[in-house]
């Protein structure tokens, strides 16, 4: 009667085991194409986040330059100097804008088709 008790016991654990396994194996399958949505749009947003860093270091650099010619000259600067200074830097950040918002439209077309693909 013991020994039937605990093939009985190692039948269900078994059956349990095996149970649980091939639940697993499809849960995990179910969850693979949210995963990998979820991967792509990590992707996109990294992209984006690159994309601004990009924007800020334009910034930085024509805030640079212009703080330079305001600071660092031995007289102060001259007018004529201070205004293409910062001519130069708004056409640079309105380059560097007008770039970042071209590559921004087309990680949204990007982001989308990367979601077609998943599903």
């Amino acid at each position: 009667m013991n020994s039937s008790n605990k093939q009985q016991a190692n039948s269900a654990t078994e059956t349990n085991q095996d149970l649980l396994t091939w639940w697993h194996r499809y849960w995990l399958l179910s969850t693979m194409p949210i995963v990998r949505c979820q991967i792509a749009w990590l992707e996109n947003v990294t992209q984006a986040m690159a994309l601004e860093a990009e924007l800020f270091q334009a910034i930085a650099k024509s805030n640079e330059k212009l703080t330079l010619c305001l600071t660092d000259s031995k007289e102060n600067c001259i007018a004529q100097e201070l205004t293409e200074h910062y001519q130069e830097m708004v056409k640079t950040l309105t380059d560097a804008n007008l770039e970042r918002l071209s590559n921004v439209s087309q990680l949204s077309h990007e982001f989308r088709r990367s979601l077609w693909e998943e599903i």
